[in-house]
Protein backbone atom coordinates (compact mmCIF):
# COMPACT_ATOMS: atom_id res chain seq x y z
CA UNK A 1 0.00 0.00 0.00
CA UNK A 2 3.00 2.18 0.02
CA UNK A 3 1.87 2.92 -3.66
CA UNK A 4 -1.71 4.59 -2.16
CA UNK A 5 -0.14 6.11 0.76
CA UNK A 6 2.29 8.14 -1.75
CA UNK A 7 -0.61 9.01 -4.06
CA UNK A 8 -2.47 10.20 -0.76
CA UNK A 9 0.33 12.08 0.52
CA UNK A 10 0.98 13.73 -2.70
CA UNK A 11 -2.02 14.98 -3.82
CA UNK A 12 -3.22 15.87 -0.53
CA UNK A 13 0.00 17.98 -0.46
CA UNK A 14 -0.54 18.79 -3.98
CA UNK A 15 -4.35 20.06 -3.19
CA UNK A 16 -3.32 22.08 -0.08
CA UNK A 17 -0.33 23.60 -2.08
CA UNK A 18 -3.41 24.31 -4.97
CA UNK A 19 -5.51 25.85 -2.61
CA UNK A 20 -3.04 28.65 -1.28
CA UNK A 21 -1.83 29.53 -4.55
CA UNK A 22 -5.82 30.12 -5.63
CA UNK A 23 -6.07 32.66 -2.84
CA UNK A 24 -9.01 30.29 -1.07
CA UNK A 25 -7.10 30.65 2.29
CA UNK A 26 -7.83 34.30 2.37
CA UNK A 27 -9.54 35.17 -0.90
CA UNK A 28 -12.81 33.81 0.57
CA UNK A 29 -12.90 35.43 3.47
CA UNK A 30 -11.56 39.20 1.91
CA UNK A 31 -13.94 38.86 -0.88
CA UNK A 32 -11.06 37.96 -3.88
CA UNK A 33 -11.77 38.36 -6.82
CA UNK A 34 -11.77 35.61 -9.64
CA UNK A 35 -11.19 35.90 -13.77
CA UNK A 36 -14.33 36.91 -14.83
CA UNK A 37 -17.17 34.01 -14.99
CA UNK A 38 -14.75 31.72 -13.57
CA UNK A 39 -16.16 29.91 -10.46
CA UNK A 40 -13.86 28.69 -7.40
CA UNK A 41 -14.08 24.99 -8.85
CA UNK A 42 -12.77 25.65 -11.98
CA UNK A 43 -9.97 28.04 -10.73
CA UNK A 44 -8.58 25.36 -8.32
CA UNK A 45 -8.98 22.38 -11.06
CA UNK A 46 -7.37 24.94 -13.77
CA UNK A 47 -4.67 25.47 -10.90
CA UNK A 48 -4.34 21.34 -10.18
CA UNK A 49 -3.61 20.46 -13.74
CA UNK A 50 -1.07 23.37 -13.67
CA UNK A 51 0.72 21.94 -10.75
CA UNK A 52 0.71 18.43 -11.71
CA UNK A 53 2.34 19.39 -14.87
CA UNK A 54 4.96 21.74 -13.38
CA UNK A 55 5.76 20.10 -9.41
CA UNK A 56 5.45 16.72 -10.49
CA UNK A 57 5.74 16.31 -13.95
CA UNK A 58 2.43 14.70 -13.90
CA UNK A 59 -0.90 14.60 -15.91
CA UNK A 60 -4.05 15.28 -13.72
CA UNK A 61 -7.27 14.81 -15.64
CA UNK A 62 -10.92 14.89 -14.20
CA UNK A 63 -14.58 14.23 -15.56
CA UNK A 64 -16.07 16.69 -12.62
CA UNK A 65 -14.89 18.64 -9.64
CA UNK A 66 -16.64 20.35 -7.16
CA UNK A 67 -15.41 23.04 -4.14
CA UNK A 68 -18.23 23.03 -0.99
CA UNK A 69 -16.49 25.92 0.79
CA UNK A 70 -19.64 26.08 3.61
CA UNK A 71 -19.04 21.96 4.28
CA UNK A 72 -15.15 22.38 3.64
CA UNK A 73 -14.68 19.69 0.94
CA UNK A 74 -13.51 19.28 -2.57
CA UNK A 75 -15.23 16.35 -4.52
CA UNK A 76 -14.44 15.24 -8.07
CA UNK A 77 -15.11 12.47 -9.97
CA UNK A 78 -13.83 10.02 -12.61
CA UNK A 79 -9.95 11.30 -11.89
CA UNK A 80 -6.57 9.96 -13.40
CA UNK A 81 -2.92 11.00 -12.40
CA UNK A 82 -0.17 9.86 -14.42
CA UNK A 83 3.50 9.99 -14.28
CA UNK A 84 5.67 10.58 -17.56
CA UNK A 85 8.60 7.68 -17.05
CA UNK A 86 10.10 7.57 -20.12
CA UNK A 87 10.81 3.89 -19.37
CA UNK A 88 7.03 2.87 -19.06
CA UNK A 89 4.42 2.75 -21.25
CA UNK A 90 1.14 5.04 -21.04
CA UNK A 91 -0.72 1.87 -19.20
CA UNK A 92 2.24 1.46 -16.36
CA UNK A 93 2.45 5.40 -15.97
CA UNK A 94 -1.41 5.53 -15.15
CA UNK A 95 -0.78 5.89 -11.44
CA UNK A 96 -4.31 6.15 -10.05
CA UNK A 97 -7.42 5.90 -11.43
CA UNK A 98 -10.89 6.68 -9.18
CA UNK A 99 -14.24 6.74 -9.46
CA UNK A 100 -14.53 9.54 -6.63
CA UNK A 101 -11.99 11.40 -4.53
CA UNK A 102 -13.14 13.11 -1.39
CA UNK A 103 -11.48 15.75 0.29
CA UNK A 104 -12.12 17.31 3.65
CA UNK A 105 -10.27 20.06 5.57
CA UNK A 106 -10.06 23.60 6.75
CA UNK A 107 -9.73 26.12 3.70
CA UNK A 108 -10.57 28.90 4.84
CA UNK A 109 -7.44 29.15 7.61
CA UNK A 110 -6.31 33.07 7.70
CA UNK A 111 -3.12 31.75 7.78
CA UNK A 112 -1.97 31.37 3.82
CA UNK A 113 0.60 28.96 4.63
CA UNK A 114 -1.34 26.70 7.12
CA UNK A 115 -3.87 24.25 5.51
CA UNK A 116 -5.35 21.14 7.37
CA UNK A 117 -6.80 17.54 5.21
CA UNK A 118 -8.97 16.07 8.32
CA UNK A 119 -9.62 13.28 5.84
CA UNK A 120 -9.26 12.18 2.53
CA UNK A 121 -11.62 9.33 0.97
CA UNK A 122 -10.90 7.24 -3.01
CA UNK A 123 -13.63 5.11 -3.70
CA UNK A 124 -13.51 2.61 -6.74
CA UNK A 125 -10.19 3.58 -7.77
CA UNK A 126 -6.67 0.95 -9.23
CA UNK A 127 -3.78 1.79 -8.53
CA UNK A 128 -1.15 1.05 -10.42
CA UNK A 129 2.76 0.80 -9.06
CA UNK A 130 5.17 -0.15 -11.66
CA UNK A 131 8.94 -0.64 -10.75
CA UNK A 132 11.39 -0.34 -13.49
CA UNK A 133 14.53 -1.15 -11.90
CA UNK A 134 15.82 -1.38 -7.63
CA UNK A 135 13.95 1.43 -6.41
CA UNK A 136 13.01 2.88 -9.32
CA UNK A 137 8.81 3.04 -10.11
CA UNK A 138 6.26 5.38 -11.19
CA UNK A 139 5.56 6.17 -7.77
CA UNK A 140 9.28 7.06 -7.18
CA UNK A 141 8.83 9.58 -9.78
CA UNK A 142 6.07 11.35 -8.10
CA UNK A 143 7.51 11.63 -4.79
CA UNK A 144 10.78 12.87 -5.84
CA UNK A 145 9.24 15.39 -7.38
CA UNK A 146 7.13 16.37 -4.56
CA UNK A 147 9.87 16.26 -2.07
CA UNK A 148 12.39 18.27 -4.64
CA UNK A 149 9.83 21.42 -4.87
CA UNK A 150 9.46 20.85 -0.61
CA UNK A 151 13.06 21.86 -0.87
CA UNK A 152 13.06 24.26 -2.76
CA UNK A 153 10.15 26.37 -0.59
CA UNK A 154 11.73 29.14 1.70
CA UNK A 155 11.76 28.27 5.55
CA UNK A 156 9.63 31.83 5.56
CA UNK A 157 6.84 30.62 3.49
CA UNK A 158 7.20 26.67 3.40
CA UNK A 159 3.24 25.54 3.73
CA UNK A 160 2.54 23.66 6.32
CA UNK A 161 -0.49 20.87 6.11
CA UNK A 162 -1.27 18.21 7.64
CA UNK A 163 -3.45 14.84 6.62
CA UNK A 164 -5.70 13.28 9.52
CA UNK A 165 -6.63 10.37 7.70
CA UNK A 166 -6.75 8.41 4.45
CA UNK A 167 -9.61 5.56 3.12
CA UNK A 168 -9.77 3.93 0.74
CA UNK A 169 -12.83 1.56 -0.73
CA UNK A 170 -12.59 -0.80 -3.46
CA UNK A 171 -9.70 -0.43 -4.23
CA UNK A 172 -7.62 -3.23 -7.13
CA UNK A 173 -3.67 -2.50 -6.55
CA UNK A 174 -1.48 -3.77 -9.01
CA UNK A 175 2.53 -3.81 -8.89
CA UNK A 176 4.36 -4.71 -11.81
CA UNK A 177 8.25 -5.15 -12.44
CA UNK A 178 9.36 -4.31 -15.85
CA UNK A 179 6.60 -4.75 -17.51
CA UNK A 180 5.84 -7.93 -15.71
CA UNK A 181 2.73 -8.28 -13.38
CA UNK A 182 3.29 -9.67 -10.04
CA UNK A 183 0.31 -9.15 -7.99
CA UNK A 184 -3.18 -8.11 -8.26
CA UNK A 185 -4.96 -7.41 -5.33
CA UNK A 186 -8.79 -6.09 -4.77
CA UNK A 187 -9.09 -4.35 -1.39
CA UNK A 188 -12.51 -3.69 0.32
CA UNK A 189 -11.76 -1.12 2.74
CA UNK A 190 -8.52 0.17 4.12
CA UNK A 191 -7.80 3.16 6.58
CA UNK A 192 -4.26 4.66 6.43
CA UNK A 193 -2.00 5.47 8.94
CA UNK A 194 0.00 8.87 9.43
CA UNK A 195 3.42 9.17 7.77
CA UNK A 196 5.79 11.91 8.40
CA UNK A 197 7.02 13.85 5.73
CA UNK A 198 10.56 13.23 6.23
CA UNK A 199 9.76 9.83 5.10
CA UNK A 200 12.00 8.69 2.24
CA UNK A 201 10.40 6.11 -0.96
CA UNK A 202 12.16 3.23 0.85
CA UNK A 203 11.36 3.93 4.42
CA UNK A 204 7.49 4.11 2.56
CA UNK A 205 8.18 0.74 1.38
CA UNK A 206 9.39 -0.96 4.45
CA UNK A 207 6.24 0.63 5.86
CA UNK A 208 3.66 -0.59 4.31
CA UNK A 209 4.52 -2.46 0.89
CA UNK A 210 6.12 -5.42 2.45
CA UNK A 211 4.08 -6.24 5.13
CA UNK A 212 1.02 -6.24 2.62
CA UNK A 213 2.61 -8.51 -0.05
CA UNK A 214 4.07 -10.64 2.96
CA UNK A 215 0.34 -11.24 4.22
CA UNK A 216 -0.68 -11.55 0.36
CA UNK A 217 1.63 -14.38 -0.57
CA UNK A 218 0.86 -15.97 2.59
CA UNK A 219 -2.86 -16.03 1.26
CA UNK A 220 -2.55 -16.83 -1.72
CA UNK A 221 -0.19 -19.97 -0.70
CA UNK A 222 -3.03 -21.23 1.73
CA UNK A 223 -5.74 -20.41 -0.76
CA UNK A 224 -7.18 -17.59 1.10
CA UNK A 225 -7.08 -15.01 -1.25
CA UNK A 226 -8.70 -14.03 -4.41
CA UNK A 227 -5.44 -12.05 -5.23
CA UNK A 228 -3.63 -13.38 -8.35
CA UNK A 229 0.00 -13.81 -7.67
CA UNK A 230 3.26 -14.75 -9.32
CA UNK A 231 5.03 -15.62 -6.50
CA UNK A 232 7.86 -16.85 -8.65
CA UNK A 233 8.41 -13.25 -10.13
CA UNK A 234 7.39 -11.07 -7.01
CA UNK A 235 10.43 -13.64 -4.93
CA UNK A 236 12.72 -11.99 -7.29
CA UNK A 237 11.31 -8.82 -6.75
CA UNK A 238 11.09 -8.60 -3.12
CA UNK A 239 15.11 -10.11 -2.61
CA UNK A 240 16.09 -7.74 -5.39
CA UNK A 241 14.78 -4.84 -3.37
CA UNK A 242 15.73 -5.50 -0.16
CA UNK A 243 19.87 -6.44 -1.11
Amino acid sequence: MVGVTIVRTTVARWLTVALVSTGLGVGLTSGGALAAEQTWSERLAQELQQRADTHLDADFSYAELDLNTLLGEISAREISLSSRVNELDAGLNQVLRAGRLLVRGDWLTQQRNHLQVDEVIVADAQLTIAYYGKGQSNLHALLTAAKQQQRLQKASTALVWSVQQAQLENVVVNLFDQGQPLLSVRIASLRLPELSADDTADTYMAKLLWPIVEQVMEQSLRGESDAVVDVAKLTGFIWREIR
